[in-house]
């Protein structure tokens, strides 16, 4: 006889220790959802309401972690903590329904969440392609800017189209095309500049290129001209906050993919002190609304897809907090995730390294922000990136 424990992350690992078993092939699904054991996090919830969730929790088997207020029957709002199976969370998901104090919309809610959990197929759409995410999908960044942060500005057209084929050969599976730089305190360029730079290396990608092409623009103009010249993707740092309804509507008429990120402040001032109270949940509450906001344009939710904004408007722990709770925004869509040459990194690590030496720190953020969660990882070491995680996927899947 032999017992010991068993290393659960995912749906796929609770199926695969069940299929062990041997047992009916029938059951081996429910079985899994019964095996994978998920915290759950409600917020800002009525204390009625989470009275009564406590009560549905243990009437089902899970366990609820409440607010003394909420034990003491006083008013307010406050947070609870779920730790429940997937088939738990199914039976309260029911319940909840038809519960008054706010819990129908935590029903519906629970939804999403379960159906996050359960491993259904996750897929990013754009134009008449999409991405499959069988493992994490490798993003390289092209800047047409020379104030790049990164050093790596390519103002020849011809430079950049090198560039897209090589990341293509070393296993990018998306190119992300910038032509202003956001590092903090740089001054912004009008649409006009921005498509100037832009537009000659995009026309030239998109003839020998067969991956998509992300743009990373806020503008109207920028995004319109790209588009036409057939960009698949639109990144926004401003989340559809700054060109409003009319980036919107121009997206959902194209059917472009839309990358919606979260930064606090403009690339101007947003370094300057970022505070929050809890970063990872404000991050999700913002990426939730402009989600909502997006899809009121008929923007459907398999073509949108988050990005916490690493580097906008946070602190290094912030970062490195939102860095390991990447999976907490795969509930809204296919998670991107940009920490490559970011300097935070590099604070973390403890060490003062030239840029050759900084290489493998960014390579194991990025794998990391991977397996943490990030279905994209927006990165300048593509092929370096590629590899460790066509290994480490290889190595998961034993």
């Amino acid at each position: 006889m032999l017992v010991r424990k068993a290393v659960v992350d995912n749906f796929s690992d609770a199926l695969n220790l069940v299929k062990k078993t041997g047992c009916d092939p029938r059951v081996m699904k429910p079985l899994a959802k019964k095996a994978l054991l998920k915290p759950v996090m409600i917020e800002k919830l009525d204390n009625r309401a989470a009275n009564i969730l406590k009560q549905e929790a243990l009437a089902c088997g899970a366990e609820a972690a409440v607010s003394e207020n909420v034990s003491r029957f006083k008013k307010g709002f406050s947070g609870i903590v779920l730790s429940a199976t997937v088939r738990q969370l199914e039976i309260l998901k029911d319940k909840l329904c038809l519960q008054p104090f706010g819990l129908k919309e935590v029903s519906e809610k629970l939804k999403s969440v379960i159906a996050d959990i359960s491993g259904g197929e996750r897929v990013f759409r754009f134009k008449k392609s999409r991405i499959i995410f069988g493992k994490p999908a490798v993003m390289g960044i092209i800047n047409t800017d020379p104030e790049s942060f990164s050093g790596d500005g390519l103002t020849n057209p011809d430079d950049a189209l090198k560039r897209a084929l090589e990341f293509e050969k070393d296993g990018a599976q998306i190119i992300d095309m910038g032509a202003e730089s956001t590092r903090p305190g740089v001054k912004p360029v009008d649409a006009k500049t921005e498509i100037k730079r832009l537009i000659p290396a995009l026309k030239k990608i998109k003839k020998s290129v067969k991956i998509p092409v992300s743009i990373d623009t806020y503008k109207y103009e920028t995004a319109k001209a790209a588009l036409s010249e057939g960009a698949d993707i639109i990144n926004d740092i401003y989340a559809l906050r700054y060109a409003k309804d009319k980036l919107a509507k121009l997206i959902a008429d194209e059917k472009a993919g839309v990358i919606l990120m979260h930064m606090k402040g403009t690339p101007g001032n947003m370094q300057k002190n970022p505070q929050y109270k809890n970063c990872v949940s404000e991050v999700f509450e913002f990426l939730e609304k402009q989600k909502e906001y997006a899809e009121s344009f008929g923007i459907e939710s398999g073509f949108i897809a988050v990005d916490p904004g690493n580097g906008f408007g946070k602190t290094a722990a912030h970062n490195m907090e939102l860095v390991k709770n990447m999976n907490v925004f795969s509930s809204l869509g296919a998670v991107v995730a940009g920490v490559s040459r970011k300097r935070f990194v590099q604070g973390f690590s403890g060490e003062r390294k030239t840029s050759f030496e900084k290489r493998p720190l960014f390579v194991a953020a990025n794998v990391f922000a991977a397996f943490s969660g990030a279905d994209i990882v927006r990165v300048h070491d593509v092929k370096e990136t590629a590899e460790a995680l066509n290994l480490i996927n290889n190595i998961r899947g034993v």
